[in-house]
């Protein structure tokens, strides 16, 4: 029986399912797998980053190739990264990234400054308290002093989570919206979601803006690895800032704040040349038919 292709044909609706029941599958076959591994004792940090490490793989980076191999011939091709991209697209994207820093820490702020209303204020408490809890334990993850944990923080924020979200956000659940929906619907429903899924409300205007070039960036060039470069570039910069910060580089350029509050005007300048920068890599990148 001929399995590669199977489900060629199939639906928005059946690919969403399936989307769901095998991400499902291997989120949980990997989690019980780093129970196992790890005795089901997560109290230390490497025993974290190891689950982390793991289910990323169940959850993102598996199932792409499985759902690329039942939907289509080619599924390399479907998932648009059988071709090297144009160097000086993935320049342009990294230099975006590094543009938008004060307008992601601008807007990180002003969603800081949305309250839920008095009725629902409980629901306010709990989701701060959720995102104290992840901020802390990323803080704990990032807190290495070693080249070799650096390296380690490296493939586990920033590569893993470059590829294994590119590949399920864009190859995959974006592939499969355009096909029902106009490509800029597309965009931006996959956006929320990719921002939804990160369960971090005060955090969700920046990162689904964020998700929408990443997104805008797949649809133009046709190329999964640009997409993925520039997501590779944010987590990065985070973990390299991380790393420097204990030697004192934060007395220099202090990452975490710039656009905010007293440099808002930063924050402001930003978003003016991300949106130029933007349109000038539209220009540049061969166009694509979005409908």
């Amino acid at each position: 029986m001929k399995v590669k292709g199977i489900f060629s044909h199939s639906g928005l609706g059946s690919r969403i399912l399936q989307l769901a029941g095998i991400s499902l599958f291997f989120m949980l076959l990997f989690s019980m797998i780093s129970l196992w591994i790890t005795n089901g004792d997560l109290s230390d940090i490497s025993s974290i980053k190891l689950a982390q490490f793991l289910q990323s793989l169940g959850l993102f980076v598996i199932p792409p190739f499985i759902l690329a191999y039942l939907w289509s011939e080619k599924p390399l091709q479907y998932l648009q990264i059988n071709r090297k991209p144009f160097s000086k697209d993935v320049l342009l994207a990294i230099i975006i990234m590094f543009s938008a820093v004060p307008a992601i820490n601008l807007l990180g702020e002003i969603n800081h400054a949305i309250h839920f209303p008095e009725s629902f204020s409980w629901i306010e408490n709990q989701l701060i308290d959720m995102e104290k809890r992840a901020e802390d334990l990323t803080l704990r993850m990032l807190d290495v002093d070693a080249v070799g944990g650096l390296l380690i923080n490296l493939g586990l924020i920033a590569i893993i989570p470059a590829i294994g979200e590119e590949l399920f956000f864009r190859g995959i659940l974006q592939q499969i919206m355009q096909n029902k929906v106009k490509a800029h619907a597309a965009v931006w429903i996959t956006a929320i979601i990719f921002s939804a899924i990160h369960f971090q409300f005060f955090g969700f205007i920046p990162r689904m803006l964020m998700g929408a070039l990443l997104g805008y960036l797949f649809l133009w060039t046709g190329n999964i690895w640009v997409p993925v470069a520039a997501h590779f570039t944010n987590n990065a910069a985070a973990v390299l800032y991380y790393y420097f910060k204990g030697d004192g580089a934060q007395q220099a350029l202090d990452l975490e704040n710039i656009g905010k509050s007293e440099t808002y005007f930063a924050g402001i300048i930003s978003m003016v040349l991300v949106a130029v920068l933007i349109y000038y890599f539209r220009r540049q990148t061969k166009r694509l038919p979005e409908e």
